[in-house]
């Protein structure tokens, strides 16, 4: 069979195309839909949400209240965000990570005291024990902003979208307020 065999339509042919010759296709299809069929299933229930869903399609038992990103100072590209994180489940949880769209990334930090100075540590994680509240607030436990977008997407008293995730509640989305602390 010639390759003008091949491209004739098939009612024109005088021999049907051997499988082995159009093995090549058929691969391609099945990979295709396969690809598709695993692209789908492996996105189940993954996506952020303010509802409290996380990557296991279960509710999340973690609750993200007063959150509030301190303004940067003119001319800096740097800040922090500081929220209340409630754990209601029976199980402890772990923050993870932050991410924002206008901060080109963001760092877990806390603050330590060594004869009298006052340093500020990044942590690679935050525990959120069973039943109880961590607050993150000025001088202690915080996230720590960097590459700011310049203007940020937000004025004074307006909310920026942030994301945090967690070991077991997966990624949740919040709204934080931009408030200005310098008055």
């Amino acid at each position: 069979m010639s390759r003008r065999d091949l491209i004739r339509p098939l009612s024109t042919r005088s021999q049907p195309v051997p499988f082995v010759r159009c093995g090549f296709y058929w691969l391609r299809l099945v990979s295709l839909v396969l690809g598709a069929a695993l692209g789908a299933v492996s996105a189940y229930g993954q996506t952020e949400t303010g509802s409290g869903t996380g990557n296991t399609g279960s509710v999340s038992t973690m609750k993200i209240s007063d959150a509030i990103v301190r303004a940067p100072i003119p001319g800096r590209s740097m800040s922090a965000a500081f929220l209340t994180l409630k754990n209601s489940g029976s199980g402890p949880d772990r923050l993870l990570s932050a991410k924002a769209d206008w901060a080109d990334h963001i760092e877990i930090h806390t603050h330590t005291h060594a004869n009298g100075v006052m340093k500020m540590r990044q942590i690679d994680g935050l525990d959120v024990p069973a039943g109880q509240t961590v607050t993150l607030q000025p001088g202690g436990l915080h996230l720590m902003l960097f590459g700011l977008q310049q203007p940020l997407p937000a004025v004074i008293g307006k909310e920026l979208p942030l994301t945090l995730c967690f070991l077991h509640s997966g990624c949740l989305l919040t709204a934080a307020t931009l408030v200005d602390m310098r008055q």
